[in-house]
């Protein structure tokens, strides 16, 4: 066997090794990198595999499996973020985009968020800048919400309920009632007060799934959501 030849199997050989064992650890490093960029999430692990490694530099995975902590996503924290796909052709490393191009196509790409409670107070504590003092809690029915707010000169209790829904891609918190004691309460504040909260909408992501179920459960709410078709 002449150098030449040794030289050429011995090429191929690293050129394996490469695309089967560290191009897959190179990969994911770049997406959890690219997700703690975006979205300021804590702990993030990436599993990506390609039964030909090289694949994944065209952006082609067999299988991928994500997980994220304490995710900024739209409005509202998401406590844990966990992304599942087969069959994935796309490039997660760019989840700075808000068209869905992360993502080109896949066979199954199933999306669950948890959002607990105390995300959910954060973002009404954020969003009612005039309520002071909200402590909140949650069941399978509803989130129910305390505080005080100033008006006309005098200090008022509040209580207000509510619950999050899906409406066309985007989830929102939408508040069913509203009790404010010890004061004289006009228009204008009914006004300020109700209304829809978008925590996110899954149209403007850098992967497009769609709502499948959203389910309130004491202390969080989880949101599962789906790839419909490979658009």
């Amino acid at each position: 066997m002449n150098k030449a030849l040794k030289f050429g199997i011995a090429a191929v050989v690293v050129v394996l090794v490469f695309c089967q064992l560290i191009l897959p650890f190179v990969v994911q490093g770049s997406i959890a990198h690219s997700i703690e960029t975006a979205t300021r999430a804590e702990n993030v692990s990436v599993k990506v595999s390609s039964l030909a490694g090289f694949m994944l530099l065209a952006g082609h995975m067999d299988k991928v499996h994500i997980e994220a902590d304490n995710a900024m996503v739209g409005q509202v924290r998401v406590d844990k973020l966990v992304l599942d796909g087969e069959n994935v052709n796309g490039d997660l490393t760019k989840l700075d985009a808000r068209d869905g191009s992360a993502v080109r196509s896949a066979d199954r790409l199933e999306l669950t968020g948890i959002i607990s409670q105390d995300s959910l107070q954060k973002l009404l504590s954020d969003k009612l800048e005039q309520v002071d003092n909200i402590t909140t809690t949650m069941d399978k029915d509803k989130l129910s919400a305390t505080g005080s707010v100033k008006l006309l000169g005098r200090t008022a209790d509040l209580t207000l309920t509510g619950t999050v829904f899906e409406e066309n891609g985007g989830v929102y918190f939408h508040m069913t009632s509203l009790d404010i004691r010890n004061a004289v309460l006009g228009k204008a504040v009914i006004g300020n007060f109700f209304g829809d909260i978008l925590l996110f909408d899954l149209q403007k992501m850098p992967v497009r799934c769609e709502v499948d179920d959203v389910e309130m459960q004491e202390g969080q709410v989880i949101i599962k959501a789906s790839r419909h078709g490979t658009k």
